[in-house]
């Protein structure tokens, strides 16, 4: 029996994916803050934190696949408590791969990323990802850790967190009798059931996935707008409140793969001293 551990385990996702991990004959280990509504029976869970190095090191010691999908995943936590999305998510993530480096039984870490990661919207949470993303692609260079990076769209389905969109549209509808949104309901997205995405997941474990990047978005493009009146109509509510002010800067109207390195321009140094000079000078220095 494979064994695979999931970091983020109790969560949204990562639940799921316990799931078909243990459908599909892995031995499967939950590392998260809390213990999951949604263990069973024959899986083992650790409450811990990816911050605690020791106990993470102690939790894959005998694991084949690491999957991280743990840290901070709210958009606006992370922009409103940046130092604290650094450090779930950045320091979190040179954690597990300093653990996978020291224990050589891990085949591979799956990562949970963000399209984001790619896209100049999304503030901290764009940056968090997008430096865990460099951090596991040197380690992979430097120290031949193996790894899947799976840049997630947006997310709906059952156990989803408060701040699921879908899911935050649904309780107001049946709470509040109306459904309320910040803009005008433009924005595209690419929804994408967390079922169908668990299941992408145990699928790249495929020998030919291995180092490589994977978009898992669903394949309708569909507006905001339109999801509120198809939730609407299900639930029965008439009432629908878009707030014209503006959106945050770092929500996209489309999804985004914008971001793009900055280019810098050369700096001309007058009176510059010539190399030779300069070695020189450090030469006279030793003499």
């Amino acid at each position: 029996m494979k064994n695979a551990i999931v970091f983020g385990g109790s969560g949204f996702l990562g639940s799921h994916i316990c799931d078909y991990l243990t459908q599909s004959g892995f031995k499967v280990t939950i590392f998260d803050k809390t213990k999951s509504q949604f263990i069973k029976k024959n899986q083992k869970m650790i409450i811990g934190n990816i911050s605690d190095f020791k106990k993470v090191c102690r939790a894959i010691k005998y694991q084949k696949y690491v999957y991280h999908f743990a840290g901070v995943t709210d958009i606006e936590e992370s922009n409103s408590y940046p130092m604290q999305a650094i450090k779930f998510n950045i320091l979190g993530t040179a954690n597990i791969l300093e653990a996978i480096k020291k224990n050589k039984k891990v085949d591979r870490i799956i990562f949970a990323s963000s399209i984001y990661a790619r896209s100049e919207q999304g503030g901290f949470y764009s940056l968090t990802k997008r430096s865990c993303e460099s951090l596991i692609e040197e380690y992979s260079k430097i120290f031949d850790i193996n790894f899947t990076i799976l840049r997630f769209g947006s997310l709906y389905g059952l156990r989803a967190n408060n701040f699921n969109t879908i899911h935050k549209f649904i309780k107001q509808g049946i709470k509040n009798k109306k459904i309320e949104r910040v803009g005008n309901g433009a924005e595209i997205r690419n929804y994408i059931n967390v079922k169908d995405a668990a299941k992408v997941c145990i699928k790249v474990l495929k020998d030919k996935n291995t180092n490589k990047y994977f978009n898992i978005m669903g394949p309708e493009k569909i507006s905001v707008k339109k999801v509120i009146n198809l939730i609407s109509k299900k639930i029965g509510v008439k009432k629908i409140i878009y707030h014209k002010r503006k959106v945050p800067d770092y929500h996209y109207k489309i999804n985004p793969f914008t971001y793009k390195v900055k280019e810098a321009k050369f700096m001309k140094i007058k009176n510059q001293i010539k190399f030779q000079s300069g070695i020189e000078e450090i030469v006279n220095k030793f003499n």
